[in-house]
């Protein structure tokens, strides 16, 4: 079976006599004129920017690709995408296609990605039935849209849901550039479960505390005593209802199951589940005060993959665009190696001291938002 991975721009040549015969002996194209190599390469550059492209490879020859784009350019679309796929005419019915638009759709899931699109010049059974046995349902036909080989054509197009069918709040896309950094990527390109990025809601509550338990006792040895990390549990972990009605706290699930959460607060405290908080939390000012960043946790099975660092580029996108310039948080212990790793210094050192007088050593920590996003983070757990 052929080899599918992303995409690079010395692919342009090969990609682009691939795709010649859409455009000069058919209407599966509406361009007029083939793209020669050089705009290929500069095509494919500029989509993974933000967007998968994915090649099939086999002894070492691309024989397909496949790459999605924007549906529409207004915000409230950014959750939609096209997809297109083109095999070289010596590997029809391989399955090559399949497998390219699965990957893709694969990858596209893990951005945050929740509808995808696509368009076919008809009639064409061929591509047609390929769109429904892959899940795609017609929508509907343009028709005679596009003038191509001395007459009229017909579009139909047809959708595919890339997630549940539900009104769960959606986080931004997480734009390829940032991804391709993430283990998460090659893991989405070969099948491997990867999880689905949304901010909490009420109903994720009971999942959350779930998560902490396990991520807690799972990553806070050796750093931790037992009885630190049990008090720490009862006292000071835990969900924050406050976060989730905000719509600042996320989560990534897998299967059904909450695998990791993590948020970010324009409120004044720094640390601590709903049991922990008393009285008031009024808001920050960020003119003058930096945002917090809240309450990550991974389950083991699920750490040093990334996951940590496409969190905190959901809170840190969010935070900077409600007009913050700094993140501040409390981290245990854990949480300063992952931190540390994501542009964070320290800048003072403490404890929470429990109800029953326990002590966890902590350390406040800083960063500017102003920087650019660091190096992917080893995901551990931190309060």
């Amino acid at each position: 079976m052929p080899t599918i991975r992303l995409a690079d721009p010395h692919d342009g040549s090969i990609c682009a006599a691939i795709y010649r015969p859409a455009v000069t002996d058919r209407a599966t194209s509406f361009e007029l004129d083939a793209p020669d190599g050089d705009e290929m390469s500069r095509r494919i550059a500029s989509c993974l920017q933000r967007l998968p492209w994915l090649v099939a490879e086999e002894d070492q020859r691309v024989i397909g690709y496949a790459y999605a784009s924007l549906h529409r350019t207004r915000p409230a679309y950014q959750w939609s995408a096209e997809v297109s796929a083109y095999v070289d005419e010596h590997s029809h019915r391989r399955g090559v296609g399949r497998g390219l638009y699965e990957a893709l759709m694969r990858v596209l899931v893990l951005q945050g990605y929740r509808n995808a699109y696509a368009g076919i010049t008809i009639p064409n059974e061929a591509s047609e039935g390929f769109h429904r046995r892959l899940g795609f349902t017609a929508v509907g036909v343009f028709r005679r849209i596009g003038f191509k080989l001395g007459r009229w054509h017909d579009v139909l197009w047809l959708e595919r849901a890339l997630a549940p069918d539900d009104q769960t709040p959606p986080a931004p896309p997480i734009p390829l550039g940032i991804l391709s950094e993430s283990p998460l990527l090659g893991a989405a390109i070969d099948g491997h479960p990867t999880p689905r990025f949304r901010q909490a809601t009420a109903a994720d509550v009971d999942g959350i505390r779930g998560l902490i338990d396990v991520s807690v006792r799972g990553l806070s040895e050796p750093l931790y005593t037992r009885r630190q990390i049990d008090s720490a549990l009862r006292y000071l972990f835990g969900p924050d209802s406050q976060l989730i009605e905000d719509g600042t706290y996320y989560v990534a699930e897998a299967g059904g199951e909450i695998v990791a959460s993590g948020g970010w607060s324009r409120r004044r405290t720094l640390h601590g589940g709903d049991q922990f908080k008393h009285g008031a939390d009024p808001l920050v000012d960020p003119r003058v005060e930096p945002a917090r960043l809240r309450a990550f946790f991974v389950n083991p099975r699920w750490s040093r993959r990334g996951i940590g660092r496409l969190l905190f580029y959901e809170c840190s996108t969010a935070a900077r665009a409600a007009g913050f310039a700094d993140l501040e948080l409390t981290a245990t212990l854990p949480g300063e190696q992952l931190y540390t790793t994501l542009g964070f210094a320290v800048v003072e050192r403490g404890a929470v001291t429990m109800p029953d007088g326990v002590a966890l050593p902590t350390a406040r920590m800083r960063r500017s938002l102003g920087s650019a996003l660091s190096t992917p983070p080893e995901s551990q757990s931190a309060g």
